[in-house]
């Protein structure tokens, strides 16, 4: 049977919902017009007031809110609130340039905690299980965040952090973990870790289900872990500047992630054009924020790529839009000789094939006018050396035939790629960027 934090949200109707929906957008764009300069700068360049949000639809009136002017307003140029009314404060990773800091009211904490609480139990979490948090704690919201979800919801937390994954294991085997959430990558990895160590995940240890985000994963990473671990893998998809995890979840028929959208409101637009689409065509995911109160954020451009579904309906009951899996950035996308390039669709030809492990990294140069490709990738176990040449050549012809170029595949042993940092580095861009 279906289990639900806030069954009166999760599977309100969808008339009522979008009733609350403006509401809350009426209400969160008087909040930032009034309290945030940046904000009353734009409305006003844009000849919008809040008294014209006048229906859903009127959203498309508000100009989009791009991360570089957030970065411009960092730290604290885009909070509503006296910092004496907040009590935390979390930034993004910062990978990609100034990290994102955001400020959390008492009251955005409570929301924070409910919306990852419904992702958790949508994901089958209950108070019975032992939930391990391998995750960072800090400032980076995915370990604070997941915690706060599963102590709501009643699950005894270890709090485990991020590295030492021997011990992450031992802590599992002594403790009876049942329960694991943190990063795809990092499960994979430390299911293999498990493996060295003479233990089996399936069979010795009792995690049976794992909620994981903060990047990308495709079917066949999924499909890897699931099978390395004996367990029922669900994706959380969030962004610091909404809040940190919590924004969406798949539930037990994966079949897409449902976004909370009494807290987020979903918009998906052409990359390029800025035109809004319909469901069922992919483009660029843009989010408002509902609720927040310490840095409320309109129409966000997430640069994440999926679609929206056309149905409102699910098995499970909950009545929330849902979205595709995030297909990648729309600046992650790779100009390789002209041909455009997701390394999502490396990635699943990649876990698609028994003898591969789940660590690779894709290598760009430039060899006089010609890019250069490379795929590193670990095998499950150590291989002699032809069956290694015999499996990279398998390989570069099933990458090929998805992207059409031809790359150079390496295959190596276990271990050899190295792994540093919260997010698996897929990419190693050595081009000039001139």
């Amino acid at each position: 049977m279906t289990r639900y934090f806030e069954k009166k949200y999760e599977t309100m109707g969808r008339g009522e919902l979008e009733e609350l929906q403006l509401k809350r957008l009426r209400s969160v764009v008087k909040w930032a017009y009034e309290r945030v300069p940046f904000y009353r700068k734009k409305l006003d360049g844009a000849g919008v007031k809040p008294e014209d949000i006048k229906s859903l639809s009127d959203i498309e009136k508000i100009p989009f809110t791009t991360k570089d002017e957030l970065r411009e307003n960092m730290p604290f140029g885009l909070v509503a609130v006296p910092l004496e009314e907040t009590v935390e404060l979390h930034a993004s990773s910062g990978t990609t340039g100034t990290p994102v800091t955001v400020v959390y009211t008492r009251r955005d904490m409570e929301n924070w905690s409910s919306v990852v609480a419904r992702c958790m139990v949508s994901a089958g979490l209950t108070e019975k299980d032992i939930f391990q948090n391998p995750t960072p704690y800090g400032t980076f919201t995915g370990g604070f965040g997941l915690h706060y979800g599963a102590q709501k919801v009643g699950a005894l937390v270890i709090p485990s952090g991020g590295g030492q994954s021997e011990r992450q294991i031992k802590l599992m085997k002594y403790y009876g973990t049942t329960f694991i959430a943190g990063v795809a990558s990092y499960a994979a990895h430390l299911g293999e870790v498990a493996l060295t160590m003479g233990i089996d995940p399936a069979k010795d240890l009792k995690v049976r289900r794992g909620i994981f985000g903060a990047e990308f994963f495709s079917a066949g990473l999924r499909k890897k872990i699931s099978e390395i671990w004996d367990m029922d893998v669900y994706d959380i998809y969030g962004l610091t500047e909404m809040c940190g995890p919590g924004v969406s979840v798949d539930c037990e028929h994966h079949d897409g992630l449902h976004i909370w959208e009494d807290h987020f409101y979903p918009e998906i637009i052409d990359p390029k054009s800025g035109e809004t689409l319909g469901p069922e065509e992919e483009g660029e995911l843009v989010l408002t924020t509902l609720t927040k109160e310490g840095v409320p954020i309109l129409r966000y451009r997430t640069r994440d790529l999926t679609y929206l579904y056309d149905s409102l309906s699910c098995d499970c009951g909950r009545t929330m839009r849902r979205h595709a899996p995030i297909k990648g950035r729309s600046d992650d996308m790779l100009i390789v000789s002209g041909t455009n390039i997701f390394p999502r669709q490396i990635e699943e030809v990649l876990m698609n094939v028994d003898d591969v492990g789940t660590n690779y990294q894709i290598i760009l140069e430039k060899k006089g006018t010609l890019d250069k490709m490379t795929v590193r990738v670990e095998a499950k176990k150590r291989l002699p050396q032809e069956t290694k040449e015999r499996l990279a050549d398998l390989l570069q012809r099933s990458i090929q035939a998805v992207i059409v170029l031809r790359p150079k595949v390496e295959v190596l042993n276990p271990g050899e790629i190295p792994r540093e940092g919260i997010k698996a580095k897929r990419v190693i861009d050595l081009r000039p960027k001139d």
